[in-house]
């Protein structure tokens, strides 16, 4: 189990992954070395300081504390386990820093904070205040020590849907059921800013859903809320998957002085609660009637522009055919004037014809001799421009054949060397094998 990496984990609720660790909390003390004020110090910055001067190990949430005085910065920061605190406290105590932006130099005091956390003796003292001497158990409940408060409880690590997170009381009993007999729970929601660490601030929330809320968990008899009490002392919430990185949530433990879960207060919540329900519920159905009636007058005006359509088309339509009809018309006139001055146009066509003719020969005559004498000249042209190119490329052949003979008769001499050389180094290596083959047979022969 991934738990079991926690050996200071207590189990809540196996199914939603939630557990109890030891709370780690730190009060951090920032002071001038030289007792100056800090005036001119970012507490921001300070705070961005005290981050980097905790690496590698990280603050699970850090927030300052107002000040009295400019004299100094408090600070309370809480850590994921003891073993993290207990390395910063080692690591950072009495470290120095220079403030940005000014020449003071910053000392950090940092130690183990205090649980502010109520006592027996307080709520004994506080209940006997209102009840006097009678026993717990002659008390109504919710008039005696029975009710534990945790405040600022993650609203979605308790709720059924995701989408509409909202908490169950049946996971807050079986949660908290490890202390004994609990008789009643109930919650309210609320969001108090500070109160939350880096891990639950990073939750989505959707808009107008509580992130957190205070849940009431009403034990049987006082011994049950004492054992609550203590167990809860110096605790956090944590939630923890297979395979994933835990999370983790501080929360506030109390007791409850204001009998909230005091049998008259339940029923009257429980009735405003219903009357409340019923409010929305009307409120829905009023909304769903209202989107209906849009719904409705939305078609409607659909079904308006769609018969509005429709007439457009036909009345196009109908547009269209008595166009085609016009024109239809228009041809028949046109066929019929055609046909009726069809041969007064031939016999003018042809008047115009052989006037056109005789005007037209005239001019083509003139054109023709100018014609004529354009092309010569420009046939002329072309020929001399032809024999000077034919030139020009003979003389360039001739050049050309010239260069390669030139080179040929180069390459024959470079060959002729060449086959000397090797000849005569054909004929060195020949002597000289002669010579080698002779010293082997005198070596022979001198073995033998």
């Amino acid at each position: 189990m991934d738990h079991q990496r926690f050996p200071d984990c207590v189990k809540l609720l196996d199914h939603l992954g939630l557990y109890l660790r030891d709370l780690a909390k730190v009060r951090i003390l920032v002071i001038s070395e030289m007792g100056e004020p800090l005036v001119d110090v970012n507490s921001w910055e300070v705070m961005e300081k005290l981050h980097k001067l905790a690496e590698p190990e990280r603050f699970s949430s850090i927030r300052l504390q107002k000040s009295p005085a400019l004299e100094f910065l408090l600070f309370d920061g809480q850590f994921q386990d003891r073993e993290i605190m207990s390395y910063v406290i080692q690591n950072i105590n009495n470290s120095k820093f220079k403030a940005q932006g000014s020449n003071v130099i910053l000392t950090v005091k940092i130690k183990e904070d205090a649980y502010d956390y109520p006592t027996a003796d307080e709520w004994e003292t506080f209940f006997k205040g209102i009840n006097g001497k009678r026993v717990w158990t002659e008390c109504h409940p919710g008039e005696r020590p029975d009710t534990v408060v945790i405040k600022n409880l993650p609203t979605k690590w308790f709720s059924l849907d995701s989408n509409n997170p909202k908490p169950c009381e049946r996971f807050l009993k079986d949660s908290f059921a490890l202390y004994g007999t609990i008789r009643k729970v109930d919650y309210e929601d609320c969001v108090e800013d500070g109160e939350l660490g880096d891990d639950i601030t990073a939750l989505s929330n959707q808009f107008g859903i509580p992130l957190t809320f205070n849940a009431f968990i009403q034990y049987q008899n006082y011994a049950h809320f004492k054992a609550a009490m203590a167990g809860l002392r110096g605790k956090q919430l944590m939630r923890l998957f297979p395979g994933q990185k835990p999370t983790f949530s501080p929360f506030v433990v109390d007791y409850d002085r204001t009998g909230f879960l005091t049998d008259k207060a339940y029923k009257l919540r429980k009735i405003e609660r219903e009357r409340m329900a019923e409010d929305a519920k009307k409120k829905h159905e009023a909304y769903m009637r209202q989107q209906s009636d849009l719904m409705a007058k939305q078609l409607e005006r659909q079904k308006r522009k769609r018969k509005k359509m429709e007439l457009r088309k036909l009345k196009e339509v109908k547009k269209m055919k008595e166009l085609k009809l016009v024109k239809k018309k228009k041809k028949k006139k046109k066929k019929s004037m055609e046909q009726s001055d069809f041969r007064e146009i031939e016999s003018l066509e042809d008047e115009c014809k052989a006037v056109a003719a005789k005007f037209l020969r005239g001019i083509l005559i003139a054109v023709a001799s100018g014609e004529r004498d354009r092309l010569m000249r420009q046939r002329e042209d072309v020929m001399s421009r032809f024999t000077e190119q034919k030139k020009r490329q003979e003389e360039e052949k001739e050049r050309e054949e010239e260069e390669e003979r030139e080179s040929h008769e180069a390459m024959l001499s470079k060959e002729k060397e060449l086959r000397e050389r090797l000849l005569k180094r054909f004929q060195k290596f020949e002597e000289q094998k002669q010579k080698t083959q002779e010293k082997i047979q005198k070596k022979k022969h001198i073995i033998i």
